[in-house]
């Protein structure tokens, strides 16, 4: 069986408002050295993550396989491989102080499974500093959340 990451946030808001602002102000919380070009700007169009570089080019990072706001949400995730997604179901729960995000990353396939090994440490590192990313975000942007 393969590994499974596993990450948690608290944040101070709701649920909802936790959410919103990972799907709608992902541009503006997730830090420009974590994508493919620093001056890149990245929103959900529709069920795809993009990357959208100042020159035009474009990448898709993720691709939403199921949205049930605002309890989860579960991706395609292609950073690592193109050819080979994980999945990452992100958890949003009403906490006593607000909400606990838990992310959970694998590989599903057997493509993925094959290089999860050389991968899951780098994935662990990038959401342990993504993830307090967003929560600074929330917690010196509450007007806007």
């Amino acid at each position: 069986m393969t590994e499974i990451l596993r990450r948690e946030i608290q944040l101070a808001c709701t649920p909802t408002k936790a959410f919103r602002a990972f799907i709608e102000q992902v541009d503006l919380w997730w830090p420009p050295g974590h994508r493919r070009d620093r001056e890149a700007r990245l929103s959900f169009e529709g069920d795809l993550l993009i990357e959208r570089s100042p020159a035009g080019g474009a990448w898709t990072m993720a691709r939403i396989t199921e949205r049930n706001e605002p309890e989860r949400l579960r991706l395609d995730w292609y950073p690592g491989s193109a050819t080979a997604p994980t999945d990452v179901e992100i958890s949003f729960s009403k906490a006593t102080d607000g909400t606990l995000i838990t992310i959970i990353h694998r590989a599903l396939t057997a493509e993925a499974q094959a290089v999860w090994p050389q991968r899951v440490e780098t994935f662990a590192k990038n959401w342990d500093f993504v993830l307090p990313a967003f929560q600074q975000f929330i917690r010196t942007n509450p007007s806007e959340v």
